[in-house]
């Protein structure tokens, strides 16, 4: 038995040097019990520290126009900077393991500082013709790793988009409004009554979208609602 444990352990480092795992930040070689990326990046994540606040930069976006109980993003974007080449990778190249490793170290995160409560994880849905042009929902992935540390449901099938709508980088404030503001349903409102909901995004910017989903969610008969994306814009 050790002995066929030795060569299945030397396939693998042999594997390891021939086709390396590489860290999505860096490109460095990934070493044996890293993930997706190094521990080097890992510490220089340029970390918000949001969700130790009572009242973040994020749930201020959404003051007057949605009640939630609270509003967290795990790091800040920029151009240029870690952020970016994480999400491009994550939306663009395919990379869901990125989602799922950056959810469970935000998870992580948001567990220890004991101010989450959910009940309930629901990733912000793509419309259908949208996620079978790009074959996935990157945000399934987020949930997926945030899953590991806050030990709640994740449902992607209980909210639906409606509208393929526009994209909303280059939009006014006004028009982002206008452009999401009833392009969300809840299908299965029974999976959310009286829970605790948390709504994640990759990344959020005016808050738009998030505010039309969390609305149908809270409608739908959801005891509270709180929003968590990877990154702030």
């Amino acid at each position: 038995m050790s002995g066929q444990k030795y060569y299945f352990d030397w396939i693998s480092d042999l594997g390891d040097v021939l086709f390396p795992k590489i860290c999505t930040c860096c490109g460095n070689a990934l070493h044996k019990k890293e993930e997706v990326i190094c521990l080097s990046c890992t510490y220089k994540l340029p970390r918000t520290n949001f969700h130790t606040l009572q009242y973040s930069p994020v749930s201020q976006k959404f003051w007057g126009r949605l009640p939630l109980n609270g509003a967290y993003s795990y790091l800040f974007f920029k151009k240029g900077n870690p952020t970016q080449a994480l999400l491009h990778a994550l939306k663009y190249q395919g990379r869901q393991d990125v989602g799922e490793k950056l959810g469970a170290l935000f998870s992580k995160e948001l567990s220890s500082s004991g101010r989450c409560d959910a009940e309930l994880i629901i990733p912000l849905p793509l419309h259908e013709s949208k996620q079978r042009a790009r074959g996935y929902n990157q945000c399934d992935s987020i949930a997926r790793g945030m899953q590991r540390y806050l030990g709640c449901e994740s449902d992607s099938e209980s909210v639906k988009r409606l509208v393929a709508n526009t994209t909303q980088t280059k939009k006014s404030r006004i028009d982002r409004w206008s452009n999401v503001e009833t392009i969300f349903t809840v299908v299965r409102p029974e999976k959310m009554a009286g829970k605790s909901v948390l709504l994640i995004d990759d990344v959020v910017t005016t808050g738009a979208t998030l505010e039309a989903c969390g609305r149908a969610i809270l409608e739908a008969g959801a005891r509270s609602l709180s929003v968590a994306t990877l990154a702030t814009a």
